[in-house]
């Protein structure tokens, strides 16, 4: 019998490679969709979207703030969102778009808004969801999300204690969790990476564990998935570090994403 943990059509027996597309689109589908297509073609495994619903969450008042400078896509905060936020409708195209293309990485998204859930469902979008370390405290979202019975991926970089970890892992109520260790800076120093909270995660909660990177660099993932066992790598990838948008400075570009992806399986066939 396989026993291998199961994550939607993978198996998780060695590292495997997220490729988080996130805002990294600026707000056009197509370049979504070329992202999804080029982080394929470099080795990823998954490719990751964001649903996100600014009014939910969000102030009124936050939403009416300037919002300006170089990574600025409105006046305002709201209008900001508002340009850079995928819509259900977005997503149908997208996910027609990758079937149509028989892309062989499996499509799924982090999601930020309860709002959002209902129509993810109906449309059978993704067969695993991830929590957003901004949203690891947001008890509401992880108890709709593990109702869908459906594998949990939660990032913990907003945790403060292990408590905290603990919180959002019994709200997951026994769904099926992988935790990811995460440090919430943009780009990240590689020696804050504390890579080493792989093995705490790992022995404190008894699940599987990944890391989720942002320097913008292969070294820390990799170490992650070699020295540390790290499962899963989540890489935030981009077609051009230089655009403006706040997550492209900490992203792969496809050289980069590839020769991750290559070292990575490498590992597998040498462990």
């Amino acid at each position: 019998m396989d026993d291998r943990i199961r994550l939607g059509s993978k198996h998780l027996d060695g590292p495997h490679v997220i490729a988080e597309i996130g805002q990294n689109h600026n707000g056009d589908i197509y370049h979504a969709i070329r992202l999804i297509q080029m982080a394929a073609a470099a080795g990823a495994d998954f490719v990751k979207l964001q649903a996100r619903d600014q009014w939910e969450e969000f102030t009124p008042e936050r939403l009416a703030k300037p919002y300006n400078g170089r990574n600025s896509f409105g006046k305002t905060y709201g209008e900001h969102r508002a340009k850079l936020d995928l819509d259900n409708n977005d997503f149908a195209h997208i996910r027609q778009r990758h079937f149509y293309n028989e892309n062989p990485a499996e499509l799924f998204t982090t999601v930020c808004a309860v709002s959002r859930i209902k129509w993810l469902e109906e449309s059978n979008f993704c067969e695993l969801y991830k929590v957003a370390s901004k949203d690891m405290r947001n008890e509401t979202l992880i108890r709709e999300l593990a109702s869908t019975r459906k594998p949990l991926i939660i990032s913990t970089g907003m945790a403060k204690s292990l408590h905290q970890v603990e919180d959002a892992m019994n709200w997951s109520n026994a769904t099926q969790v992988i935790l990811m260790h995460c440090v919430s800076k943009y780009p990240l120093p590689i020696e804050e990476a504390n890579l080493s909270r792989i093995k705490t995660l790992r022995k404190e909660f008894g699940c599987p564990v990944g890391y989720s990177d942002h320097s913008a660099g292969v070294k820390a993932p990799v170490v992650a998935a070699i020295k540390y066992g790290a499962e899963l790598i989540e890489v935030h990838v981009t077609s051009n570090r230089a655009l403006p948008g706040t997550d492209h400075a900490a992203s792969l570009e496809e050289p980069g994403l590839r020769q991750l992806c290559t070292w990575l399986k490498e590992s597998k066939v040498m462990d």
